[in-house]
C-alpha cells in the first residue's frame, strides 16, 4: 500500500488540530488527563504541563455564556470543574510523599472553584436548568 505525502500531511495536520479543537468546547476531561500519574512529577515543566492542559478544559467552560455555548457549559461546566478538582486533590495529596509538590501552586485549583461556583450561580439564575 502506497501512501502519498499530501494524505501524510493532511493527517499530520488533522492530528495536531482535532485536540485544540476538543476544547474550544467546554468539554469532559479525557480519561487519559483524570488518571495522569502525579506521583512521579519531579520537575517544575511536568506540573505546569499538566496545569495547562487542565486549564486548556476549563477555559471554554469559563467563557461567557451565548447561544452558541450554552448547552455545553450547562452540561459539563460543573463535571469539568470537580474532574479538575479531583486532579489537584490527588496532587495535593501526592505532596505529602512528594517535596516537590508539597507547595505546588495550581492555578487550575483557582479556576475549577471558580467554575464550579459560576455553575452555581448559573443554575440559580437559571441560565441553566
Amino acid at each position: 500500500m502506497r501512501v502519498s505525502a499530501a494524505t501524510l500531511v493532511l493527517a499530520a495536520s488533522m492530528a495536531i488540530t482535532l485536540p485544540a479543537l476538543a476544547t474550544e468546547n467546554c468539554s469532559q476531561l479525557p480519561d487519559a488527563l483524570q488518571s495522569t500519574p502525579v506521583n512521579h512529577i519531579q520537575q517544575n515543566s511536568e506540573l505546569l504541563s499538566l496545569d495547562n492542559k487542565l486549564d486548556s478544559y476549563l477555559k471554554p467552560c469559563l467563557a461567557p455564556v451565548t447561544e452558541q455555548n450554552k448547552k455545553a457549559i450547562c452540561a459539563n461546566g460543573k463535571l469539568v470543574a470537580e474532574q479538575t478538582l479531583r486532579v489537584v486533590a490527588r496532587i495535593d495529596q501526592a505532596g505529602l510523599r512528594n517535596p516537590f509538590l508539597a507547595n505546588a501552586k495550581i492555578r487550575s485549583y483557582a479556576n475549577g472553584s471558580t467554575l464550579l461556583d459560576r455553575m452555581k450561580q448559573l443554575r440559580a439564575n437559571g441560565t441553566c436548568l
